[in-house]
């Protein structure tokens, strides 16, 4: 899948990995996916914290799920062809008041 802006692909890559870890997806899964530890941390706190799309696992190993929120944007992203051009329109902002 090919969407316009990194920060969407990227999101969709992590919400993917969670599907394909059967709902959880390991901590390292998303080390794969963010490249480095400083990365890992700045998408965690976006993920979890500020966009709660995903919550954070704690037990004997570090696991992240979808939150309902996660679960539906998912769904839109997956079938981003199908929405059109609405998130690139969201992303550049370029809607002006009349």
């Amino acid at each position: 899948m090919n969407l316009t802006s990194g920060n969407l692909s990227r999101t969709l890559r992590y919400l993917d990995a969670i599907d394909a870890g059967g709902g959880t997806a390991s901590r390292m899964e998303f080390y794969r996916i963010a490249g480095n530890e400083d990365n890992l941390r700045r998408w965690e706190e976006k993920l979890c914290s500020e966009w709660k799309l995903v919550s954070k696992v704690e037990g004997p190993k570090v696991g992240y799920r979808k939150t309902d929120l996660g679960d539906s944007l998912h769904r839109l992203l997956k079938n981003h062809e199908y929405v059109g051009t609405l998130f690139d329109e969201l992303i550049r902002d370029r809607l002006r008041p009349s």
